[in-house]
Parts: C-alpha cells; structure tokens; sequence
C-alpha cells in the first residue's frame, strides 16, 4: 500500500488548525467590538478603550502586539504600549473624510517570515475594525445630537408652559380688574348719579318723565352683561336698535316705545 504525499499547496493538518484558531480570534474580535458599542453606546471614550484593548490578542503573536486608536487628535493606546519596528494601519473614516486611525506595532523580536510579521488576513482584519469603529462612532454621535434636540425640545416646551402659566396669570389678574371697575362704575352711578335722576323723574311728568325713567333704566343697565354681550354678538346693531332692546327688556310697552 503505498502513501499518497499532498498536493503542493495544500496546508498541513496544524497549519489548517492554526489558521482555524486565527480566524476564531478574528470573529472573537469583532464580537467584542459589537458588544463594546451596545454597553458603551453614550460614551465613545470607553468604547475607544475597550477596542483598542481587544486588538492585540487578535493578532498572530499577542505578546509581541501594541494597539493605538487615534480619534480627532485623541489617543487611546493598550496597557504597556510601546511602537515597534514593523506597523500597520487603517484610516478611520467618516463620510470620506480621515478623522482617525487605528494602528498595531510589533516590538523587536517578534518572528518574521517573507515580507514581514503581518499576516493579510491580519491587513484585511484592520480595515474591517477601523470601518466598525467609524460606523459606532458616527451612530453615536447621531445618538448624542438626538439627545440634546429632545433636552432642547423639552426645555423649550417647558419654558412655553411657564409663559402660557404667567400668561394666563396676567389675563385673570385683568379679569379682575375689569370687574373691580364695573363694580366702582356703577357703586358711582349708584350713589352719585340715579339720586340726582330720581329726583328729576320725580320733578318731570309726561313725556319727559318717559325720558327720564329710560335714561334712569339705561345707567342701571350700562355694565349690564345682558348690553355687553348684545353689542359684542350683534355689532350689526345701530346704537337705537340696541337703545329699543333696552326697553323692550324694561318692560315698556309698544307705545311707550314708539312715542319715544
């Protein structure tokens, strides 16, 4: 029976594993990275933080690794950080526009075969954190411009609740004083006016007594609700239609009324 050698190419059982174990750091990773943004949603710098923290072990060689995540001219970097010979990097971008980066050294030491440390699956990994990164960031910063709209929309509301509250403080305090000077128009009339239109009906007879005593049934009507409400509901009223609906509410007769 003879052996059958693998097809150049084809990976070893240890080498497929390995590549097994990378690829489950790299989904690790970016679970992590989707966690962080749901518990940190209000608060981008421990968001930073946390990610930047989680980079390292996701690389090939996590003892050799240090992270840094640079977000408008704020840095977070990984405990016992230190920048190394060999570097990579993604640019955190939002709509177009370069407003961070995030970076992963290796210090000396680490083992180095072909073109360098980096894996390309490790290259393609970065992108993919740095686009995660700027997509929570511009989701918090939408969060955050829709929590201060609803403050400013709440303070406002309540600024307009106290104006209509003072508001309608100020329309009563001027009900108030309309009845306040109804009341002292006619205590005047009363005690200053109809005695002197008492004694002239008395004095009058006839048609000029008919005068008087409209003239005497008008003053008592003059803050009257019944005229107030006549002259506001029908201004189509002529002052001598308004002046016969004042007798006809008296009580006088047709002729009385027509004589007049």
């Amino acid at each position: 029976m003879s052996v059958h050698e693998p097809p150049a190419g084809d990976d070893s059982p240890e080498e497929v594993a390995h590549k097994l174990r990378e690829r489950i750091k790299e989904l690790e990773c970016l679970y992590t990275i989707s966690k962080l943004r749901e518990t940190h949603l209000h608060d981008a710098s421990k968001f930073l933080q946390g990610v930047v923290e989680c980079i390292p072990r996701t690389w090939q060689y996590p003892e050799f690794a240090s992270a840094r995540i640079t977000y408008e001219k704020v840095v977070h970097v990984t405990p016992n950080f230190q920048e190394g010979p060999w570097q990579m990097s993604a640019d955190v971008l939002d709509h177009g526009k370069i407003v961070g980066s995030v970076t992963v050294f290796y210090a000396k030491g680490v083992p180095i075969r072909g073109d360098g440390p980096f894996l390309p699956e490790e290259h393609a990994l970065l992108r993919v954190i740095a686009e995660r990164v700027a997509t929570a960031l511009a989701h918090m910063r939408t969060e955050a411009e829709l929590i201060d709209a609803h403050r400013t929309l709440r303070e406002q509301h309540q600024l307009l609740q106290e104006r209509n509250i003072t508001l309608r403080t100020v329309l009563a305090q001027l009900e108030e004083e309309k009845r306040e000077v109804r009341a002292a128009i006619l205590a005047n009339i009363q005690k200053v006016i109809m005695p002197i239109v008492y004694e002239l009906e008395l004095a009058v007879s006839g048609r000029q007594r008919s005068y008087v005593t409209l003239l005497r049934q008008s003053l008592q009507e003059i803050a009257s609700p019944f005229l107030t409400s006549l002259s506001r509901d029908h201004v189509e009223l002529t002052p001598v239609e308004v002046a016969i609906a004042a007798m006809i509410r008296n009580g006088m007769s047709t002729k009385d009324i027509a004589n007049l």
